[in-house]
């Protein structure tokens, strides 16, 4: 096994979006994989977290700190349960150990429809007013032409697979630094759902930025040094 100075930082993006929606991070030498489905990537219908985290591990050789941000923060704690040698830390941002199936399935209906149907009502739930009102803001516009470039099909196979998300009776498992990072302002996910997540697992730690729900897109700088203090705090378990 590879020791930590091969550690690969991976990021990995929420539903609908793609891995090239880190680059206002400025953190060159992470991989930020497509997901299934996402980026261009071809569609797997019925397709798993599970299946999600494999994949991610094809792409992504050796150990990794993960870094996940809504369904790729949910992706990142099914690596990190199914495959804990493989992964050295997890930060899990802006998500929860389970899902609503019922919300979920609707969600994937109504992107069937088409993704114009589905963008205002999504952007809304992951941005803050204030970055939806400015003119071309740069996180809210690489949002939007993301989602409007998303096969909708690909995109509710998105939703299906959070709505089989539940890692809850497992989180006291995970024996990994971790650190869970909430948004004030997150209307998806309230900082009480990364909360529960941090109390379930011994020497976790909790934060909570003034931010939404794509935060890696609104305060890409606060995101970052989020990041960069999780890592440095590797070496203190």
């Amino acid at each position: 096994m590879a020791d930590d100075d091969a550690v690969t930082l991976v990021l990995l993006h929420p539903v609908g979006l793609n891995g090239s929606t880190f680059s206002l991070l400025g953190l060159h030498d992470a991989v930020a994989p497509d997901l299934l489905g996402h980026g261009g990537r071809e569609r797997r219908p019925g397709m798993t977290m599970a299946d999600l985290a494999d994949d991610v591990l094809a792409q992504c050789p050796g150990r990794l700190d993960v870094v996940g941000v809504s369904m790729g923060a949910m992706v990142g704690l099914h690596l990190a349960l199914d495959h804990p040698a493989r992964v050295r830390s997890l930060l899990v941002a802006c998500s929860g150990a389970a899902a609503d199936p019922a919300t979920m399935a609707a969600r994937a209906a109504a992107a069937e429809r088409g993704m114009a149907g589905v963008l205002d009502e999504t952007l809304t739930r992951w941005f803050t007013p204030e970055a939806l009102s400015r003119r071309h803001h740069p996180g809210v516009e690489r949002a939007r032409q993301a989602l409007l470039a998303m096969d909708p099909f690909a995109f509710a196979d998105g939703w299906r697979a959070i709505g089989g998300h539940d890692v809850a009776a497992r989180l006291g498992e995970l024996d990994l630094p971790l650190t869970c990072l909430a948004g004030r302002r997150d209307l998806a996910a309230p900082p009480e759902r990364l909360l529960a997540i941090a109390e379930a697992v011994s020497g976790a730690r909790f934060v909570v930025l003034e931010a939404p729900h794509i935060v890696h897109l609104e305060e890409p700088e606060a995101f970052a040094t989020a990041i960069a203090a999780h890592l440095g705090g590797i070496g203190d378990r």
